[in-house]
């Protein structure tokens, strides 16, 4: 049963690696392909079969349940899972999961943002807060010292607040608790508010007023990344940032739209303007452009073309382009190397037909056609759970790495 299994899958990816165009085979380039929350008892047989890279994610709030005591039990668990991927003889990416903060620290005065309505996210404040920054600091440091980040290939870098350099869901501006409107507590490498006071919708100002509290805001987060890495090299790690950016985001053209328009609740409110984002990072050749939203867009082209480097960033041609596309755009203005991941099933469950399909329109070809057309140095699958459980087959994306790396 597992050979025609098999040989059903062969036939499929016979057809749908057609459209990889620029593999490994004839440009020389190597791939690294790894798996999202990877499974430790399929460890082996994925780097037997290709696989170069696992990935463990971590949770604040299970590693230190109350403050300064840290479960001993959770990080020998996690040092064990470190342990049996490097046995199985994969590099592995680590996930902070600072955006899994403990109650506690919810608990702590003016943890949440605050919007331009009054709400409060639900998601803790490391953006515009500097004891909420100590305190985190003091998780990585534990970790630091637990698990040796010089271990680790990659670490995955957020906005604390979410899963990505967000700012929380609902398109509204976050910049409203006390920290952000210049009160006591911002980080002291985080430029003051330009506006303090200030709300979006009101006219008073110019708009040339609007742009520099608009541009302030998304540096925030930008400033937020910066602490990280700072916080992570001081604690002795070697290897790579990669930035977790999804979808386009607002571009040139709709972030000037949207403050002509005086910040209307919009895409920009969370922060998603990665050209500048990306800008407002140092130059720093471990900076990875990570796009955490690969072939999204069924039925839409997602390749990059040879001569994406020469259209300009605000050029009207890049408002038509997929999110990969676009990324690797601004990856290749500030000279940042890319890599990637699929949305993973039911994020959103619209794409879980897209998801599971084994034609060559799917989404695990498509994203790596898209790996290779953009230049990047790999991707990972989302989640390594579904290679297993019917959901895809592990068969299936072993064969495409074969093909992009030039051995089947």
């Amino acid at each position: 049963m597992r050979a025609r299994c098999l040989l059903g899958v062969l036939v499929l990816v016979l057809v749908a690696v057609v459209a990889l165009r620029g593999t490994a085979t004839e440009s020389g380039v190597h791939y690294t392909f790894g798996t999202l929350e990877t499974l430790p008892g399929h460890a082996a047989t994925e780097a037997a079969h290709g696989v170069g890279m696992a990935m463990m994610e971590l949770s604040w709030a299970a590693y230190e349940p109350a403050r300064d005591r840290f479960d001993e039990a959770y990080a020998r668990a996690a040092r064990d899972r470190l342990h049996g991927y490097e046995t199985a003889g994969l590099r592995v990416t680590l996930g902070l999961g600072l955006h899994y903060p403990p109650d506690w620290v919810l608990a702590a005065p003016d943890s949440r943002f605050v919007d331009q309505h009054g709400a409060r996210s639900p998601g803790v404040n490391l953006v515009f807060n500097q004891r909420l920054r100590d305190l985190a600091r003091a998780y990585l440091s534990r970790l630091a010292r637990d698990l040796d980040l010089r271990r680790f290939s990659a670490i995955r870098l957020t906005s604390g607040a979410e899963p990505e350099v967000l700012y929380p869901a609902g398109g509204s501006y976050w910049a409203f608790d006390p920290a952000a409107q210049n009160g006591p507590g911002r980080p002291p490498t985080l430029a003051p508010n330009p506006l303090p006071g200030w709300r979006p919708g009101d006219r008073s100002v110019s708009t040339a007023d609007v742009r520099r509290w608009a541009d302030w805001y998304v540096r925030a987060l930008a400033d937020v990344v910066t602490w990280q890495m700072r916080e992570l090299t001081a604690a002795g790690f070697t290897g790579s940032y990669q930035i977790l950016t999804p979808g386009v985001g607002s571009r040139p053209a709709e972030y000037d739209r949207d403050i002509a328009a005086y910040l209307p609740d919009s895409i920009t409110g969370v922060g998603a303007v990665w050209h500048l984002l990306y800008a407002s990072l140092p130059p720093d050749e471990r900076i990875v452009v990570y796009v955490s939203s690969m072939a999204d867009e069924p039925g839409r082209a997602h390749t990059c073309e040879p001569g994406d480097r020469r259209v300009p960033l605000d050029d009207p041609r890049t408002g038509a382009w997929p999110a990969t596309r676009w990324l690797a755009r601004v990856a290749g203005a500030h000279g940042f190397r890319l890599n990637g991941e699929n949305p993973g099933l039911n994020q959103p469950a619209r794409l879980n037909r897209h998801y599971a399909d084994t034609s060559a329109a799917g989404m695990m070809t498509a994203s790596v056609r898209e790996m290779v057309s953009c230049g990047f140095e790999g991707m990972y699958w989302a989640h390594d759970q579904q290679l297993w459980d019917g959901t895809t087959a592990f068969d299936r994306y072993a064969a495409l790495i074969a093909q992009a790396n030039g051995t089947q």
